[in-house]
């Protein structure tokens, strides 16, 4: 396979999410933005998961050599990784400008940076029991 064709960024979330820029944020999240969900917080792991699932044999069907979880079940790739870290406090965050000098919130250091525990392991496997292709 010369050039295996993928997926990058994120799908639609199934009208389960407001864009950021309809949630009154110009960027991505880069800390927790429950907000941005309208599935009720008891509901919204399974719908993301049932969301994940229909993305999957659309992506096959299309012919991408790699499949991916489009990023259904999360705000963003970044707030993701950085609120499952040790030493983020995840609920008060911190601020910074952005390149137009606008204030975003961020994730705020609180102590010394460990990862406690696989990040996206269990992504990994939940996305790769159903497709008929490696990811």
């Amino acid at each position: 396979m010369l050039f295996p064709t993928t997926l990058v960024g994120k799908l639609p979330a199934a009208g389960m999410a407001d864009r950021p820029q309809e949630a009154g944020r110009a960027l991505s999240p880069r800390v927790r933005a429950k907000e941005l969900w309208r599935i009720p917080e008891p509901l919204l792991a399974e719908a993301q998961q049932d969301a994940t699932l229909l993305a999957d044999p659309a992506q096959e069907e299309a012919g991408l050599d790699i499949i991916t979880d489009g990023e259904i079940r999360r705000e963003s790739y970044s707030n993701r990784f950085a609120t499952a870290l040790e030493g983020v406090d995840i609920d008060n965050p911190g601020t910074a400008l952005d390149a137009r000098g606008i204030p975003n919130p961020v994730p705020r250091i609180v102590g010394k940076i460990r990862r406690q525990h696989a990040v996206e392991i269990g992504d990994l496997k939940f996305l790769r029991a159903p497709t008929r292709r490696s990811r």
